[in-house]
């Protein structure tokens, strides 16, 4: 009869305590760079197949400490690296690279494909020219961002149609965006004919920022490092289609036309990998890969808030004649 106490638990959920191993798999967050100097002279196109057949890629600067590793005397004049900030993802449309051009309220590229590009333009004047505004004719002109001119923010009603006011005053681009972005939406964005018409009704006359900017150069291995090591007179888009990026003497970078036949600097890249093993003691079903999946999450979302990066993890049981029961 017992005691008229129930045993709640479920032993296909609990069972007996159980000792468990699962292991932690963590990469360097900086990749080791090496880097190789190549004397033959290549364009910088032909220049990126050779390092990414022979290598890893062109190479990739994301600290002093890579430069650092560089040899200390420069063997050629230029040698080309990984820089480029190619036209056919910003001259020729709108684009979804991320060089591309993108409207400020989303920040993303490949987001619209209507465009309004004065003639000749966007032109990326001096290698400045990262932000546009709507000209005296309608029509959108690249510019820089440090120009002060009268903008244009928006908002949207609730029947999704876009509300536009402009505002004489002048600003950067930056400062225009901000006050759109404190007091409406956003500065404005222009997915249509129609719409482009609508802020070119209100401008009367005058220049006025838009929404559209974008963010150039990119890492030929995709990297997004934000580390700069120009010369000080570079960027500036010589001569005219300076799309590309050479190192120059003192390991500074200058911007030169990607047909220039240059030496080059590929890289070999390799990540530190570190493995840890850990063993719990649970009455928790950990057979169900529910259960474990839900148990790993936990641990990722706990190791992530401590700080770690760029890590995996594995469950492993261990072989039932190890199993400890209590």
């Amino acid at each position: 009869m017992g005691d008229g106490r129930r045993n709640d638990r479920n032993p296909a959920m609990f069972g007996a305590s159980q000792l468990m191993r699962w292991s932690l798999s963590s990469c360097s967050n900086f990749p080791q760079h090496k880097y190789f100097y190549i004397n033959q002279p290549m364009t910088w196109f032909q220049a990126q197949n050779y390092c990414r057949e022979h290598y890893n890629d062109l190479a990739t600067f994301e600290s002093y400490d890579d430069i650092s590793m560089l040899e200390p005397t420069f063997p050629y004049e230029y040698a080309w690296i990984g820089l480029i900030d190619d036209p056919k993802s910003w001259k020729v449309n709108l684009g979804n690279k991320s060089n591309s051009w993108r409207w400020s309220v989303t920040g993303e590229p490949g987001k619209t494909t209507f465009e309004a590009w004065a003639s000749s333009e966007p032109s990326f004047g001096n290698a400045q020219e990262t932000c546009v505004n709507m000209d005296t004719d309608g029509t959108w002109i690249d510019t820089d961002c440090t120009n002060k001119y009268s903008f244009v923010c928006y908002t949207v009603t609730k029947q999704s149609e876009k509300v536009y006011n402009f505002f004489p005053t002048v600003k950067s681009w930056n400062s225009a965006q901000e006050y759109c972005k404190e007091h409406y939406t956003d500065l404005a964005m222009i997915e249509n004919a129609f719409e482009n018409a609508m802020v070119f009704s209100k401008i009367g006359g005058k220049r006025a920022w838009i929404g559209l900017y974008r963010v150039p150069w990119t890492w030929s291995d995709r990297s997004n490092s934000s580390f700069k090591n120009w010369d000080d007179t570079d960027p500036n888009h010589f001569p005219l289609n300076g799309h590309c990026g050479v190192e120059g003497p003192h390991h500074k970078w200058l911007d030169t036309s990607c047909s220039v036949l240059q030496p080059f600097i590929c890289q070999q890249v390799t990540r530190l990998t570190t493995t840890l093993g850990m063993q719990i003691m649970t009455d928790a079903n950990m057979t169900d890969p529910a259960v474990i999946e839900q148990f790993l999450q936990q641990i990722h979302a706990r190791l992530t808030h401590l700080g770690w990066t760029d890590f995996k993890l594995q469950w492993k049981n261990l072989p039932s004649n190890q199993t400890q029961q209590t």
